[in-house]
Order: C-alpha cells, then structure tokens, then sequence
C-alpha cells in the first residue's frame, strides 16, 4: 500500500478562520430596518412645520417607516413631546391608523406619551379617537396600560386624563401583578392615589405583588394620610393577607410603625379578628408574635391594650411573646409597664422545649435582665425538658460575652439554684476531667469534650479565650488611664490658674464674685474628683484578674471619664465666659460651639446605652445596690421595680 495514501490531509488553520470571520461578517452585515434620518429628525422637533409637512409628503405610507425598535413617525414625535408634529403626521391620510400601531414592546404613542408626561400630546392623541377610547386599555409585552406607565413615572397631570377619559375601566394588575392604585402607594405617590380614588365610577383594582393591596403597600410605605384614604375608600382591606399570610397590621407590627398601627386597630371594629391572624409560613406568628420578635415594644404594647387575650396566643414552637422578646437580646422593661405582660401565666410559660422566658434569658445571656430576675413572680426553678434550670444553663455555656459571672450572682442572690441534674452533670465533667489529665501525664496530648448539655468541661482553648479576654480588659484600661490622667492634669493646672489672676494685695482671684468663675470652680474641683476617681478604678484593674470584676470597673472607670469629659468642658466654657466682656459677639459663638458638643455628647452616649434607662440601669454601682437590697431581703425598697411585673 502506498505510505502517501495512508497519511491524513493536514487541514489550514487560516482558512478555517477566514470561513468564521466571514460568516460571523454576514451576520453582523444583516440589513437592519431603520427610519429615514430626515424624518426621524422632523418628528422628534429639529425641523420647522413647514420642512415637517414637506418631509412627510414624500412618503405616501408613513406605517412602513420603522426604527429598529418598529417605532412609528408619531411613536417619535409622542415620546419627544411634539405636539404640533403629531397633529400633522395625524393629518396625513395614513396618520389615524398609526394610533394603535405597537412597536417591539407592545406599546403605543400613548405609551410613550404617558411615561414622559406629555400632558398636551396625551390629550392630543385622545382627541383623534373621540369614538372609541379603548385604545387608551392597550397593554404592552409586560401588561402595562399607558395609565401604569404615567403613575410609575409620577405624572399627576396625565394620570388624571387618563383616568377621566375611561373613568369606567378598572385597570387590572400587569404581569408582575400591580395595579395603578397599588403602584401609586407603593412609591408613595399619596397625590396619585388621591386622584385614582376620587375621580373613579367604579372602585379600582387594589391588587399588588404577592397578593398584596394598595393598603399593604401604604403601610410599608409609611405613609399615614395615604393609610387613612384608604381606609375611608375600603375598610375592608384591613383583612386581606397576601401570599404568605401577611396582613397590613402584620406588615407595620414587622416595621415598628406605631401610629400607623393604631390607625389600623382604629379602624379594625368590625374586623377583630385581623390581630389573631397568623402567618401561613412554619413560624405561624401573628402581629403580636411579629412586633416581639423584632424587639418592637411600643408596637407589642399597643396591640395588647387593644386586644389584651391577643398575649395567650403563643407560635408553632410554642413560644409567647416574652419568649419573643427575650430572644432579641433587648432591654424590654418599657414592655412590663403594660399590665397585659406581667401575668405569671406569661413570665412563666413554657414552650415546646419546656423553656420559660428566663431560661432564654439565661441562654442569651442578657445582662440587663435585672428586673426580671429579681422579681417575685418569675420562677427561678423552672424546669425545661431536661431538667435543667437557668442557672444550669448559664452555668454550662461558654462566656463569649463577659456577663456569665454577673448572671449568676444575680441568679444566686434571689436563691435560684442548680436543677436536680445539675450535680450529676458536674460529677461528669470532673471524671472526663480527671480522665484527660491522666492521659496527659502518660505523654498524650489533653483533650477536652464537650459532654452534655449543663458542665462543659473547659479545655485548653477556653482558658486562653479566657486570658485573651482578661488581657483585653487590662488593655482597654491602660489606654482609658492615659486619657483620664491627662484630664487629671489639665483640670489640676486650671485650679491654680484662674482666669482673671489674682489680686495683688491678698492673693485673691479677682473673679470671684462672679457666678460665671464659681461655676468655674465647681466644674473644674468635678471634673478632678471623678477623672481621679477614675485613675484608681484603673489602677485597681491591673491588680485583679478575675473577667467579672474587670468587667464592672471598666465599666465604671468609663462612666467615670465620660463625666469627668464633660465637667472638664463646662469649665472651660465658664472660664471663658467669665473673662469676656459680656456684650461681646464671641461669647454668643462660643456658647453655641460649646452646646454642639454636649449635643454630640448626648447622641454618643444614647447610641452607646441605646436608651437612657438603659444606661442607668447598667451603672454599675446602681447594680450593686438591687443585689444588697434583695440579698438582704428589704422588700419594701424594691416594691417599685416589683410592681412592674
């Protein structure tokens, strides 16, 4: 056989390319309709009238000129707003068959006109088919009427003509599922919703996104007034749920909307049963359950006082709104101040797991839980499903926050104890403690395991996450010294500098009858006490290692400075004030430059306490003074936090 005919042809690479690029130049070289630039340009205004009708006389049939789009000549002119062009290209005999011509999308000249609000080509394009109005009900590709494209664009003008042209129509929901009147609220467009409500034959079509109503739509929006239009329109809505089981209440309970809520429970009469509607998803939570799981307490109250049975309601796991509540990690005694909560039933009911409230209080690890420890009608020996506790549970998790010591003190001092099970959990871990030692002392590497649920033994890792922690708190304080001592400095050096001097006969300040130089004093003798107040706080702090401890005089060295700070400026500004003529245009200035910064003092201090009651609260030696008085069981002094709950 010849070897020449066994070989296979080598194939040229160029001219496979050459074959691709001159396929793929085909294609791209595809005629393309397009409009002729001349007519475009007279449509869309850059013509005068007279060049705009000698243009569109050259061409006898004005429908077959399209824009890659398959825009008309007066899709052109509507959406450019030419006015006088679309009377003329109206005026030519092919012109009144291009007022239901589509293009691409589906949409018509008043499509277009619509969304760019030309108010006058709207009307113009309504006044060539006085007959028939249908034409104004067209939908596009996506289910949009001209009149959805005017409300979403926010042309109060053109929707009104729109809606008094065909005042008949309802205008039913696009492919997405809204309608003009849901849109409107749902971009707040209240003006628009007004006019779709007022100048309407038959009531509009409410329908939204996921089954949602205009009211829906209005309450997220929050919008109050758009709420009660509304609601004076259709009561009734207040019932409809959407998709998910979401009604309207549910809706402003999720964001926290207050007053919006009270104009829903107002109106809600006749539709009680709106507040014990639940949601159609695994939670099943109603607007209650809502409002405490996101931790909104003013929201949480009002329902209650509404409908006060609304609180027995508990979720799919059987938790009521304490449980709630406390799963937020929140500071809720704005909550107990509503006589509906403070029910034992309440403070003490169980979920599915058999966990009361304080059990989640003891799992989260809420500090500021204060109050309800220590009261009366919480019971500190509950038990879950496991028999345990709170006090095994805060006991048996792992202090990632620094409060587990102050938890338990607290728990200790109102006589909650270890559950049933608790020693046996702890006789366990110190067996496996034992057991990882004895392996260690044979050469092994330690160990440790977590078992159980309540003593989990503490293995390497945690007691450096515990020096990490220590040595973080001691860092914290050496930085906080510097700044306190530097204010000790500077207040110690304005005590023997007195603005004004000094008389030169008795060695008097020469100031000293004024009230501006005694404020002086008494801020400036504050500022000194609690910055040195604070020093030994931190000098303290480098001799103590215990997290609890560190954790409570930081605290305290912090709020020690933080007052210290603005005592310090005080007498700054009444040091000034005090050597200044008092007519003088600088002292308004420096009392307003100075009352900026206590302004930003307070702002810091609130978004660093996150409420007022919450910083006094959490001041350590107010904490300090609960714990003596219960330990010591003077009733009578706490017979005010009590009666909260």
């Amino acid at each position: 056989m010849d070897s020449n005919s066994s070989q296979v042809a080598p194939v040229d690479d160029s001219q496979i390319q050459i074959s691709i690029q001159s396929a793929t130049q085909d294609d791209s070289q595809t005629e393309t309709r397009h409009m002729n630039p001349q007519l475009y340009k007279a449509a869309a205004g850059c013509k005068t009238n007279d060049e705009v009708s000698d243009i569109l006389k050259r061409f006898h049939d004005l429908g077959d000129k399209l824009t890659p789009m398959e825009n008309t000549v007066l899709h052109i002119a509507a959406q450019f707003g030419e006015q006088e062009r679309v009377q003329l290209i109206l005026e030519q005999p092919s012109g009144s068959s291009l007022l239901q011509r589509i293009n691409k999308l589906g949409e018509t000249p008043v499509h277009l006109a619509a969304r760019e609000g030309h108010l006058n080509v709207v009307q113009a394009l309504i006044d060539a088919e006085t007959e028939r109005v249908e034409f104004l009900r067209m939908k596009n590709h996506e289910g949009d009427t001209a009149l959805h494209e005017a409300v979403r664009y926010h042309h109060p003008k053109v929707v009104r003509l729109l809606i008094e042209k065909d005042t008949e129509f309802t205008y039913g929901p696009n492919d997405k599922g809204n309608t003009p009147l849901y849109m409107a609220a749902e971009r707040g467009f209240d003006d628009l919703v007004n006019i779709i409500l007022d100048n309407r034959r038959s009531s509009p079509d409410h329908r939204g996104l996921m089954g949602r109503t205009a009211l829906h739509a209005a309450v997220i929006s929050k919008h109050p007034e758009m709420v009660q239009k509304i609601l004076e329109w259709k009561r009734g809505l207040i019932k409809e749920v959407d998709d998910h089981g979401w009604s309207p209440l549910h809706c402003a309970a999720y964001l926290g909307y207050t007053s919006i809520a009270r104009q829903l429970l107002d109106k809600s009469e006749t539709e009680s049963q709106v507040i014990y509607y639940r949601t159609k998803d695994e939670s099943k939570k109603t607007a209650l359950h809502i409002a405490a799981s996101r931790g909104h307490k003013g929201v949480a109250k009002l329902l209650a006082s509404y409908y006060p049975d609304c609180c027995e309601q508990v979720d799919d796991k059987g938790n009521n709104a304490i449980h709630l509540f406390m799963s937020q990690r929140r500071h809720f005694l704005k909550l107990f101040c509503a006589r509906w909560f403070r029910a034992r039933g309440l403070l003490n009911g169980k979920n599915k797991m058999g966990q009361t409230p304080l059990h989640l209080l003891a799992d989260f690890q809420m500090d500021h839980g204060t109050d309800f420890i220590m009261s009366q009608k919480v019971d500190k020996m509950a038990l879950n499903e496991q028999n345990l506790t709170a006090t095994d549970i805060i006991s048996s998790a792992k202090d990632s926050l620094g409060r587990q010591d102050s938890i338990l003190r607290k728990l200790k001092s109102v006589k909650a104890r270890a559950g049933p099970l608790g020693w046996q959990w702890a006789l366990k871990a110190i067996n496996e403690n034992k057991g990882v030692n004895r392996s260690e002392d044979k050469g092994g590497v330690r160990e440790s395991e977590d078992k159980g649920d309540v003593s989990r033994s503490k293995d390497k890792g945690e007691d450096s996450g515990g020096r990490d922690f220590i040595k973080a708190m001691k860092k914290k304080g050496e930085n906080h010294l510097l700044v306190v001592t530097l204010i000790a400095t500077i207040t110690f050096a304005a005590g023997f500098t007195l603005p004004g001097g000094y008389k030169d006969d008795d060695g008097m300040a020469i100031l000293s009858k004024k009230t501006a130089f005694k404020i002086f004093v008494v801020a400036d003798t504050t500022a000194l006490v609690l910055s040195m107040a604070a020093v030994c706080v931190y000098f303290f702090m480098a001799l103590n290692n215990r997290k609890e401890v560190l954790h409570d005089f930081l605290n305290w060295g912090f709020n020690l400075t933080m007052y210290a700070i603005a005592a310090m400026m005080i007498a700054f500004m009444m040091g000034l004030y005090t050597v200044l003529p008092d007519s003088a245009w600088l002292v308004v200035f420096l009392c307003a430059i100075c009352g900026c910064f206590f302004i930003f003092f307070s702002y810091i201090l609130r978004k660093f306490y996150s409420s007022w009651k919450v910083m006094i609260k959490s001041s350590f030696w107010l904490r300090k003074f609960k714990l003596f008085v219960i330990k010591r069981q003077q009733l009578p002094l706490m017979r005010r936090g009590n009666g909260l709950f």
